[in-house]
């Protein structure tokens, strides 16, 4: 057992339940007691017994207490035989899944616990991540009802359950179709994601700029989820492998990330001064007044505007973008988007302000009062 590994206070824990339950079972005086003490706790008589039932609870209860370190649920998705089992293999060190060169050898998931200690000199507890090993998913005109088809669903329900999801490509076939799929589930979920381009080693005719241009290339395939980081390793050889763990642990920090609401404000500010909302041919403008976060993991930001329907798909993006470029930590993590219009009752409230006086605001709006 390595030394300062044991549960904080587990050795005084013990010894007050040892002494709690001593005062049950033994027979001889203990600390405060007298003879007198002994025998009316022998037989049931004033309140001893009470006391001795009492400290034997508390010291079941002190157990009870003891903070658990929380556990980081990882999940590894991608298509079949892009290198998952030996990716989990290989953080592991050792053999926990079969790996095999025929596609679909993983069927079910599985479950891997590991526990990471804190950086040395540092008093933070250690940190528990659990992988999950998930099976490849292929295209769904291509699963037929049977195993296939509940393992497929068994993976699609880790990513739902998991805080951060490594989408693991294979660097020498490229993008797929069911990539770009899984790409979207995994944003529509709300989940962090790190890329995770698998059998570098086996790309050919790598120069100087070989990096950059694969960088490019899985960005403008995969602009579902092009604000993830990419790692570009090798199972196999275990080439970058290990920067999985910080690639987690940031993109962790980015989904639970939240921002006050002057800094979102000022933001929103400078983007509307840069880009005014958009107009439509019929002379409605879109208006955007301020904006909040309501929510982590994943963010949630609340834009309150005049009218939803007026913000198009385009500056919905462009405001994304613009968010991300002006604020740090938000690289691995879908930001959510709500828009939220005015209510019908601020409206007629706007509508009906031009009333008698003491009228609340309920007589007719017309366009100059003072011409009646």
């Amino acid at each position: 057992v390595k030394k300062g590994s044991a549960i904080t206070g587990f050795g005084t824990k013990v010894k007050e339940l040892l002494a709690a339950k001593d005062a049950f079972l033994s027979d001889e005086p203990l600390e405060g007691e007298d003879e007198t003490d002994v025998l009316l706790r022998k037989y049931g008589i004033g309140n001893d017994e009470d006391i001795a039932l009492k400290r034997y609870e508390d010291a079941m209860n002190a157990f009870d207490e003891e903070d658990l370190p929380e556990e980081i649920n990882i999940a590894i998705v991608g298509r079949p035989n892009v290198g998952k089992s030996s990716l989990l293999n290989s953080l592991f060190g050792s053999n926990r899944a079969i790996v095999s060169e025929k596609a679909g050898t993983t069927r079910d998931t599985i479950d891997a616990v590991m526990e990471r200690p804190p950086p040395t000199g540092s008093s933070d507890p250690p940190t528990i991540y659990r992988f999950v090993d998930t099976a490849g998913i292929r295209r769904k005109g291509k699963v037929e009802f049977g195993p296939e088809f509940f393992m497929v669903n068994r993976a699609l329900r880790a990513i739902r359950r998991a805080d951060v999801a490594l989408l693991v490509l294979d660097a020498t076939q490229g993008v797929a179709e069911q990539d770009c799929v899984l790409a979207q589930k995994i944003a529509d979920d709300g989940r962090a994601c790190v890329i995770v381009c698998n059998k570098w080693d086996a790309v050919v005719d790598k120069d100087s700029s070989t990096y950059d241009k694969s960088v490019k290339y899985f960005r403008d395939e995969l602009p579902q989820v092009r604000w993830a980081p990419i790692l570009f390793t090798s199972a196999a050889t275990g080439q970058r492998v290990g920067k999985v763990y910080g690639a987690v642990d940031e993109a962790l920090k980015a989904h639970r990330r939240r921002v006050s609401t002057a800094v979102l404000n000022e933001v929103l500010r400078d983007a509307i001064l840069w880009q005014p909302p958009p107009a439509r041919r019929n002379g409605a403008q879109a208006k955007i007044y301020y904006c909040n976060q309501v929510s982590t993991r994943p963010p949630t930001v609340v834009v309150f505007c005049n009218d939803p329907k007026l913000i198009t798909d385009n500056y919905r993006r462009y405001l994304d973008r613009k968010f991300r470029e002006s604020l740090d930590g938000f690289e691995a993590t879908p930001i959510r988007w709500i828009y939220r219009g005015r209510r019908a009752r601020d409206m007629r409230r706007q509508r009906a302000m031009n009333g008698q006086p003491g009228d609340g605001g309920l007589g007719t709006s017309y366009p100059f009062p003072h011409a009646m």
